[in-house]
């Protein structure tokens, strides 16, 4: 297959948003599908593919883009315009392969040597492992991995005793040697294949397991693409909300659309339009879908200007971050409760995108890390100077 390379340029991130809308058309044809395989379409993995969706954190020494925050959330909000399962693949594979950039340059090598688009799979919830010569030896069914099915790398966590300790550890391997249960029985995001990856008395290499406590700290900065000096959790949770993002603004546009055409049942109004009630509705959603977009982008900016003079978030900042995704996420899918009510009965009928929509972000929303209510806990605490920590991972 031929791959477009795009030059590393000042316009070449908007090149890339350009090829993102120009998927839109096969997404959108491609997206019923998606439904009813609970996977991604051969020919829709095969246009990312092609058009370098795969390579947006690749590092540029393997002639990846590399590119910043920001271009991330622009690609997936761009695709998730006409499909969420589609951009979340992109982001669970710009995430993948941001992981194997931490790794050991022997794995980096292995994985991208040959194949600067490999495809990622994983979760960060602890497998077993136990400590072998070089290596270690792993076993446990890791469920929720988007693109199993079209994967190449599987990224996975798992916890190993060490000295009478517990470590947690990220392991690489390649996805031929798991094996997949097909248990993605979902009413949103059917899309994404985030079936179940199983391993038993796996051996792992040395060099393709990394301490989690080490994720943007493998060598001096120096050493690291400036993509890696930004904190994992923050940049990894901060993507998932370019697809809600996307998805928003397709049902906005949706919604406001018909309402010139569609009639306000049981009233004198012979166009949704124009009601003032329903005007009010719709500036409401507006403006929490662009309240979201501006707490994304605001903080992917700083992440970027952070990275790039190679300055440290520190934990009082990471805390805030994790909890504005979690509002960002919430504005979306209140947003979207708005325009299905706004729209009507109608907004459920199978044959119309608004309920996709609303089922994939409703369904996206719910993801660990976007959740609300936990970040705005560890935000608080550090506004009040309570020096507790309830995630390891912030």
């Amino acid at each position: 297959m031929t791959i477009t390379s795009v030059r590393d340029t000042d316009d070449a991130h908007d090149v890339l948003v350009d090829r993102a809308r120009g998927l839109q058309t096969l997404l959108r044809e491609q997206v019923s599908s998606g439904e009813t395989l609970r996977r991604l379409p051969d020919a829709v993995a095969e246009a990312l593919l092609r058009e370098g969706m795969y390579r947006l954190l690749t590092p540029k020494r393997f002639d990846g883009h590399a590119v910043d925050a920001v271009t991330v959330l622009r690609v997936s909000e761009t695709l998730a315009e006409a499909d969420g399962s589609a951009a979340w693949s992109v982001i669970i594979n710009a995430i993948g392969s941001w992981l194997a950039g931490q790794f050991a340059p022997q794995c980096q090598h292995e994985i991208f040597g040959a194949n600067p688009d490999a495809r990622f799979a994983g979760s960060t919830t602890p497998g077993s492992a136990r400590r072998e010569h070089r290596g270690l030896r792993i076993s446990g069914r890791w469920p929720y991995c988007s693109g199993a099915q079209h994967a190449d790398w599987t990224v996975f966590g798992v916890t190993a005793e060490t000295g009478g300790a517990s470590e947690r550890l990220l392991c690489c391997v390649p996805a031929c040697e798991l094996r997949v249960e097909k248990t993605w029985r979902t009413i949103g995001m059917r899309g994404t294949g985030s079936d179940t990856l199983v391993a038993h008395d796996l051996y792992v290499p040395e060099y393709r397991t990394l301490a989690f406590e080490r994720l943007g700290h493998c060598a001096p900065s120096s050493q690291l693409e400036t993509m890696h000096r930004m904190p994992f959790t923050a940049l990894g949770t901060l993507t998932m909300l370019g697809p809600l993002l996307g998805m928003a603004k397709g049902a906005l546009d949706f919604v406001a659309a018909r309402a010139s055409s569609k009639p306000l049942s049981n009233t004198l109004y012979p166009r949704q339009s124009d009601s003032a009630g329903l005007q009010i509705q719709l500036a409401q959603a507006a403006l929490m879908i662009r309240t979201a977009r501006m707490h994304a982008y605001e903080m992917a900016a700083a992440l970027d200007t952070a990275a790039a003079r190679d300055l440290a978030v520190d934990y009082p900042g990471r805390a805030e971050i994790r909890a504005r995704i979690g509002y960002a996420a919430q504005q979306v899918v209140d947003a979207l409760t708005i325009l299905v009510s706004v729209h009507g009965a109608g907004s459920f009928a199978e044959s119309t995108v608004l309920q996709q929509y609303w089922r994939d972000a409703n369904t996206l929303a719910r993801h660990a890390g976007l959740q609300p209510t936990v970040g705005y806990e560890i935000y608080g605490k550090t506004l009040v100077g309570v020096d507790e920590r309830i995630s390891p991972t912030i």
